[in-house]
């Protein structure tokens, strides 16, 4: 029988919680609880490509990098957004 994995906080329960930046913004607690999960995949991203030294991020190709850095960059931009909303809750 497959062992359970538990990897921290669960997809949001809510569609309003993943919607892109061009619905409204959320605010105060939403607005936190969207950022803890923006930094979450950030983290899980920067370790996939650098984290445990593999050398799995020089082998994925240019193409494949270059995407990646695009997601990490997208998601930090969105994690500094975020933590502006919070701030106006």
């Amino acid at each position: 029988m497959a062992e359970q994995i538990i990897a921290g906080r669960s997809t949001p329960k809510s569609s309003r919680r993943t919607r892109g930046a061009a619905s409204v913004s959320p605010t105060g607690e939403d607005a936190r609880d969207l950022l803890e999960i923006k930094l979450a995949q950030l983290n899980s991203l920067l370790w996939c490509c650098y984290g445990d030294g593999n050398g799995w991020f020089e082998e994925a190709g240019e193409k494949h990098r270059d995407h990646m850095l695009w997601i990490a960059a997208d998601l930090a931009r969105e994690a500094e957004r975020l933590l502006g909303e919070s701030g106006r809750g």
